[in-house]
């Protein structure tokens, strides 16, 4: 049976088999702040919302780019994460892609596009803006040889999810 979250504007209706959690990343200051996979600083003044969804069970200590599930993924598993930039990168450079993709394929992963390298894993990762809201997808897979696979369950459940504008965006 699917399973639909739906929270902070983001819904998505989760294949069987699949789990996720929709939350809040914490405000930080310049001193505590994370780097994204491109670098760039994730400094928030405000909570910014972002979303896993994995085909295993997840820790729920995982941060917004899959510390700590990253490193339990088997070669079946695969983690989507969405995590949403401030408002002012919305239709940045960056940003500039106007819709979550719906499908990703085999060539869309690559093993050096990983926020921490992980023998036989892959990721693909895109900004975008959608509804108005800067956001980072970032897709791992346990592995690279069964990208065939999981790319297409990821797919699905690309295709089930909806970005809402919020009265920010």
């Amino acid at each position: 049976m699917a399973r639909t979250l739906s929270a902070h504007g983001i819904r998505a209706d989760l294949p069987q088999g699949w789990e996720g959690h929709i939350t809040l990343l914490a405000p930080t200051s310049p001193t505590n702040a994370a780097r994204a996979p491109s670098g760039a600083l994730m400094q928030t003044e405000t909570t910014r919302p972002f979303a896993h969804f994995a085909n295993m069970a997840l820790p729920p200590s995982t941060d917004a780019f899959g510390g700590a599930a990253v490193e339990r993924l088997g070669a079946e598993h695969t983690l989507v994460c969405l995590i949403e930039y401030s408002a002012e990168c919305a239709g940045t450079a960056l940003f500039s892609r106007h819709r979550l993709p719906r499908k990703l394929t085999p060539r869309d992963f690559h093993r050096r596009a990983l926020q921490r390298t992980i023998p036989g894993q892959a990721g693909s990762q895109t900004f975008l803006t959608e509804a108005g809201r800067p956001f980072c997808l970032y897709v791992v897979v346990g592995s690279y040889l069964r990208l065939s696979t999981l790319s297409r369950q990821i797919t699905t459940v690309l295709r089930g999810i909806q970005i809402e504008r919020t009265s920010s965006s």
